[in-house]
């Protein structure tokens, strides 16, 4: 039972981290929320907080133009689950991530592109296309 009852305590606390991250990310505080999501991560949370919240800390990032720790951090969001990947694309607030050489391939990576371009040119390849 008091182990139940400490799980229920911890996971009270994240969410009041995670809150409380997201008010100062909203108020352009990212160094302070970056703080209190980088808590939530260190307290083992559940694998959707942790998706959730490895992407708020690549937002987190984006916002301070820390562009390798954004990526990597959302890189970590992925592992863990999150595949919103329409908000990946689109989301102002990873931008900055956006703009990087090395996002798309972190995309593709967990999130196969609808035009696979190496099968295109494999049958482009096929019907002679490609010669020169």
């Amino acid at each position: 039972m008091q182990n139940y009852l400490r799980k229920m305590e911890l996971k009270r606390k994240r969410e009041t981290e995670i809150k409380q991250g997201l008010k100062l990310y909203k108020e352009g505080k990212y160094e302070a929320a970056l703080e209190n999501f980088e808590s939530v991560l260190g307290s083992k949370p559940e694998p959707r907080e942790a998706a959730v919240t490895s992407y708020n800390v690549a937002c987190c990032y984006s916002q301070l133009n820390q562009i390798e720790a954004g990526l990597s951090a959302l890189e970590d969001a992925m592992e863990a689950g999150y595949e919103d990947y329409q908000t990946i694309r689109t989301d102002p607030d990873i931008a900055n991530l956006r703009s990087s050489e090395n996002f798309k391939p972190l995309l593709d990576k967990y999130d196969e592109p609808f035009i696979n371009e190496n099968a295109i040119n494999a049958i482009k390849s096929l019907f002679g296309f490609n010669k020169k």
